[in-house]
């Protein structure tokens, strides 16, 4: 007989489902009543590299952009940095098996790569300007965090190997590595030359879109070339609405980024570029055997993007009170609520970001929507680049039942910077960071996130800060 407690806490869990349910259709009604106009631009560049984590995702981002730069004889490149090999719903179509073996896996790498050398066919991009770098489908957040170094590949992937297994890359056999992949979008970069660089949004939900894109912004970073910056954003919650083709709507951002640090800008398509991105994206047979109304949702007459500002951290002269209720120096909020898992571990849904610098230290804030708790882990996570171009040192932070932690990650890790154990109070913790050699600092790339039950919960997305005069 079941026992009053567990009918109370299915109810409870019921009640939690359709409390997330209810906020989520708020949030897509809200995003497909949104109005308004976006500045525009109709200029593609002189010289564009695209640069895009999955096959398909230059379609759905940037087709528009490809045609105009084709018709405009304009140079330009596209670079797709995983093959998608390992997404085990469409692999599972694609061979008929529930339990695909890596041989299946990797024959669908193969498969994604040749949908995306069809779908540029049809935009007018030749073979010879599509480059794929074989990276493992879902391994690029790890490489970015913990496997930069080259000594020390990651097995990755659904092929399960830590190199590049294809022979139609562009350095096949290539270890698993951050810094490889650091390497081979410096080389492309340098030897193209690019006037302007379309890549993922690091607001972008999907680990592999906001990875690629910190690898990019880093490298651009590290390589200091004065290029435009184009971000695009794909996955994000209750976004695009409808899920369905609409070639007279115009793609909007998503009404939670107000408060992003991002700044949108609009490209308008022609009738015949938003009918030809369509037919490229039908090219990606299987994704749109497992995903066809989310892809359809992106032919629209416009195409989206997206610049970031480097935000200043201010200098102060008196230390605030880091008690108080509200977070001192936010200089960035997320929105947060829209997800089930959020909902149930509100303790890891990050919020807000603040920071300043005082008495020659660092001070980095985090607020969550319930108090912090021991049960969740919360990282920060600095790259910090240097007016010598050679000289990038990082920072990795992490609050484990309430005590701080300095990871050594790479090579270039400094662990001696703590100056002080993190202050709680409530939903808001501080750490503070004595920074080595300030006055020759350029910028600070920074993130955070949370981990619950070693499952990433909640992120602050990357941004490239500078200390304030």
């Amino acid at each position: 007989m079941i026992n009053k407690r567990t009918i109370y806490f299915s109810l409870f869990i019921a009640l939690l489902i359709g409390i997330s349910y209810i906020m989520n259709w708020e949030m897509a009604i809200a995003n497909f009543a949104e109005k308004g106009t976006l500045p525009t631009f109709d200029d593609p560049g002189q010289r564009i590299l695209i640069i895009v984590p999955h096959p398909d995702d230059e379609t759905l981002g940037m087709a528009g952009i490809i045609q105009r730069a084709v018709e405009l004889k304009r140079p330009i490149k596209v670079v797709i940095v995983t093959s998608g090999e390992s997404y085990k719903k469409a692999a599972m179509s694609f061979c008929g098996k529930t339990n695909p073996t890596p041989q299946d896996f990797y024959r669908f790498g193969l498969a994604r790569q040749q949908e995306s050398i069809v779908a540029m066919r049809v935009l007018g991009l030749p073979r010879q300007d599509l480059i794929f770098l074989g990276f493992a489908d879902g391994s690029t957040r790890f490489l970015w965090s913990q496997y930069w170094d080259n000594g020390r590949p990651r097995v990755s992937g659904g092929i399960h190997v830590a190199y590049a297994p294809y022979d139609t890359v562009y350095k096949p056999g290539i270890p698993y590595t951050g810094q490889n992949l650091v390497n081979e979008l410096t080389e492309i970069i340098k030897d193209f030359k690019p006037t302007d660089i379309y890549y993922p949004l690091a607001d972008d939900m999907h680990p592999d879109h906001w990875a690629v894109s910190n690898f990019v912004r880093y490298t651009i970073t590290a390589v200091n070339i004065n290029v435009r910056e184009h971000m695009f954003l794909v996955h994000h919650p209750q976004w695009p609405v409808p899920w369905m083709a609409e070639k007279n709507r115009p793609m909007l951002p998503p009404v939670d980024m107000k408060d992003s640090n991002t700044e949108w800008q609009s490209f308008d398509l022609t009738p015949k570029e938003i009918d030809l991105k369509q037919v490229a994206i039908k090219q990606y047979r299987t994704q749109i055997d497992v995903m066809e109304p989310f892809l359809m949702a992106f032919v629209r007459k416009t195409e989206l993007f997206a610049t970031k500002p480097v935000i200043t951290i201010p200098v102060v002269d008196s230390k605030p009170d880091l008690q108080s209720r509200a977070l001192p120096h936010t200089l960035l909020k997320v929105y947060t609520g829209g997800m089930l898992n959020e909902e149930i571990y509100r303790s890891a849904a990050l919020t807000r970001l603040g920071a300043f610098y005082y008495d020659n230290k660092l001070y980095i804030g985090l607020e969550s929507a319930r108090p912090i708790s021991k049960k969740v882990i919360y990282h920060v996570e600095m790259r910090l680049f240097y007016k010598d171009q050679n000289d990038i040192k990082r920072i990795d932070l992490g609050i484990v039942n309430g005590k701080l932690y300095q990871y050594k990650r790479a090579e270039n890790s400094l662990t001696d910077v703590i100056a002080a154990k993190p202050i709680i109070n409530g939903n808001k913790m501080w750490v503070e960071v004595k920074i080595p050699q300030v006055n020759n600092l350029r910028y600070i790339f920074m993130g955070a996130d949370s981990i619950y039950r070693n499952r990433l919960i909640d992120k602050i997305p990357w941004n490239m800060y500078k200390i304030g005069e």
